[in-house]
């Protein structure tokens, strides 16, 4: 260096304790956070419009874009800094048909009464485990009186559970645990009820081995500890909600004067979405999962799950998937479907050709290779769900909301002057929002085979919103489209803390995503 002579330098490594180290703030993490940071991060995140507006308009006065000389002087752009009126409607929601009433929906909201099909859960057919410690018999005794009780004002009869109630520890022997459910199949036990400790991988052990380990399949309901502790009748009744529907039951239905005319045929109506692992996993594969009709109510869905490759959109056995459940739907009813009406989540806007390209040209194949006659084959109506953009809606009138945050009404819907011009395109806000400002859901539709008018489909869509069998809300998005999220979120469970081998995930699939309960329980994962 100039000359001299280079210095030696030793370099010495120092370790210091973790307790001495200060973590940087404002850092990225790619980790996908837990359920209970989740919740967190949306309460501090949500607002109501007023104060969304106003951070709108204070983000554009910062940006200063009008005084931009790339922009003004050179290419004449300006930007006009208020809101866009757009028109709009609010869609009547639909009534809805129980066993003897029909109920009226008021702000996206109504009060479950008897089920239009309720199940029977005889003596001894079901029981109570338990898997933490911190719960005690008397809390188990005391909600399975409670659930009793519920049980009789929705017409749903249960009768005495199996006892004496079981406690096992996940963390001493999970082989007994096994043990336990093959000995409740051998029982002929139609449902467990399983209290699972705040543990990261109590909900998935218990998953994993009742529908995948257990020859035939166990049904399971899983309670978190915490939720048995808050025990009341609102969340009594939520939980019958998941057990009429696992059980076979049917919660209600559209009343027979408001039902879409494409389910007075025989229609199949089906939701489909892939997810994705974290950014952070590099071995875990996506999960495609189609879940499709099989009632002339459009209340009961099976599901078909798929891993493919990790980062893949395109549902790459789409073929396959829809021949199973185009039989499946003949089996239980007894008839071809003539409509199907098929609804894609997770598709961004640079995706629409490719959907088009491959999944359409799926589902096609599919139809013809079980129809031969083209007098007689299924006209589809294709649908793209997004809800990955940033336009919100705001009342001009705050008088035209039905909450606290002042968001549009639950069934407001925008389908011209920001929408295509040509094309089946509009923004449905079908849900009543809890917390901060409601975000539209967009479809797209890029295939109509069966001729359905723009209103017609946008009523089916908002009708799908109510069908929903959780809860006693219509929800953000169709009832089809949701049940296809909640599948690919039970074959993550499935695989969670299970080594996977991307390299041939047909292999995989069979070993450890073949489930045993799936047919005789096809709603066993609401």
């Amino acid at each position: 260096m100039d000359g001299r002579e280079s210095l030696g330098v030793n370099v010495t490594q120092v370790s210091f304790h973790i307790q001495l180290c200060v973590i940087i703030a404002g850092q990225v993490t790619q980790k996908k956070l837990d359920e209970t940071k989740t919740a967190k991060m949306i309460r501090e995140a949500s607002t109501n419009t007023t104060t969304r507006k106003q951070k709108i308009k204070d983000a554009f006065a910062k940006i200063d874009l009008n005084n931009q000389p790339t922009l003004t002087n050179e290419f004449h752009f300006f930007v006009r800094g208020e809101f866009e009126k757009v028109q709009a409607r609010v869609l009547e929601p639909p009534m809805l048909q129980y066993n003897e009433r029909q109920i009226t929906v008021r702000k996206g909201a109504w009060k479950a009464q008897e089920f239009l099909r309720p199940c029977v859960l005889p003596e001894n057919s079901w029981t109570i485990l338990n898997l933490d410690k911190c719960v005690y018999d008397r809390d188990l005794y005391d909600f399975h009186d409670k659930l009793q009780f519920g049980g009789k004002s929705l017409k749903v009869t249960i009768g005495k559970a199996l006892t004496p109630f079981t406690n096992l520890s996940m963390q001493n022997d999970l082989k007994r645990l096994n043990r336990y459910f093959e000995d409740k199949k051998k029982q002929n036990i139609r449902l467990v009820i399983v209290i699972i400790p705040n543990t990261e991988n109590a909900y998935s052990t218990v998953k994993r081995i009742s529908e995948l380990y257990v020859i035939g399949g166990v049904l399971t309901q899983c309670i978190k500890s915490r939720t048995l502790k808050i025990m009341n009748d609102a969340t009594i009744t939520n939980i019958l909600l998941k057990i009429n529907s696992k059980l076979n039951g049917i919660n209600h239905s559209i009343a027979p004067s408001y039902c879409p005319p494409c389910l007075t045929v025989p229609c199949i109506i089906i939701g489909a979405d892939v997810t994705h692992p974290p950014p952070d996993s590099t071995n875990t594969p996506s999960v495609a999962a189609v879940a499709a009709s099989f009632d002339p109510v459009a209340f009961q869905y099976n599901i078909e799950l798929r891993l493919q490759s990790p980062r893949e959109e395109m549902i790459r056995d789409l073929e396959e998937i829809m021949i199973s459940q185009l039989k499946f739907f003949y089996m239980k009813t007894r008839y071809k479907p003539r409509k199907l009406i098929f609804y894609r989540d997770g598709v961004g806007e640079g995706q629409l050709k490719q959907v088009m390209h491959y999944e359409l040209s799926a589902i096609k194949r599919a139809i013809a290779r079980l129809e031969k006659s083209d007098e007689r084959r299924i006209a589809i109506t294709f649908l793209v769900v997004q809800k990955r953009h940033h336009v919100r809606f705001f009342p001009t009138d705050q008088k035209n909301s039905d909450d606290r945050n002042f968001n549009v009404q639950a069934g407001t819907i925008v389908d011209t002057e920001i929408t295509h011009p040509n094309q089946i395109d509009f923004y449905l806000v079908s849900h009543a929002s809890i917390q901060g400002t409601a975000r539209p859901t967009r479809y797209r539709c890029i295939c109509d085979e069966n001729e359905m008018s723009e209103d017609e489909i946008e009523q089916l869509t908002y009708y799908l919103c109510h069908m929903f069998a959780r809860c006693t809300r219509s929800v953000s998005y169709p009832a089809p489209t949701y049940y296809a999220h909640l599948a690919a979120f039970r074959a993550k469970s499935l695989i969670e803390n299970v080594p996977v081998n991307i390299n041939n995930l047909k292999m995989e699939q069979q070993a450890k995503m073949t489930l045993q309960i799936s047919k005789s329980s096809p709603m066993f994962f609401v």
